[in-house]
């Protein structure tokens, strides 16, 4: 789990999100599906490849201290939906202005967590658009990785 800058967000891996909880840490969970993990197929309850577009958690399934993303890691930007930002990021807007600490994460920490808290500082202007991706991995997350899809969604949206 590791702190990005002077703000309350960390970021890190789904083997890590039981110490976010019970350290009292809000929660984004960017991570689809992995067996034996708090994942959205997990709080939403579907089963196999992908969950239903029927269901009306099939972006995100938001609760009072968290909010789980069907967010999958691939090279094609389409897995990343405007809807599921923009709910993620204003919970964790929320939660910030009321001084809580947020935990986001995915399976590894390398590509889903990290985009989501980039995007958020992209999104309340808290870090410069210029060669941004390198900025964020040398001054706050060294270990990010971004698949592409995760990359040009952010590329395409803010810079």
């Amino acid at each position: 789990m590791q702190k990005i800058g002077n703000w309350n967000i960390y970021v890190g891996t789904k083997e890590e999100h039981q110490q976010a909880v019970s350290e009292g840490m809000k929660i984004v969970c960017a991570l689809n599906r992995a067996s034996g993990f708090v994942t959205h197929q997990s709080v939403v309850g579907w089963s196999g490849r992908g969950c239903n577009k029927d269901n009306p958690h099939y972006l995100f399934k938001q609760t009072n201290n968290a909010i789980y993303l069907n967010m999958i890691d691939g090279d094609n930007p389409a897995y990343v939906n405007d809807d599921m930002v923009n709910s993620a990021l204003s919970f964790i807007k929320s939660s910030l202005d009321n001084n809580e600490i947020v935990f986001i994460y995915c399976s590894l920490g390398e590509s889903r967590s990290p985009s989501i808290a980039l995007m958020y500082l992209l999104e309340n202007e808290l870090i410069e658009k210029k060669n941004v991706i390198t900025e964020f991995k040398s001054r706050y997350y060294n270990d990010y990785l971004p698949k592409r899809g995760n990359l040009e969604y952010i590329q395409n949206r803010w810079l």
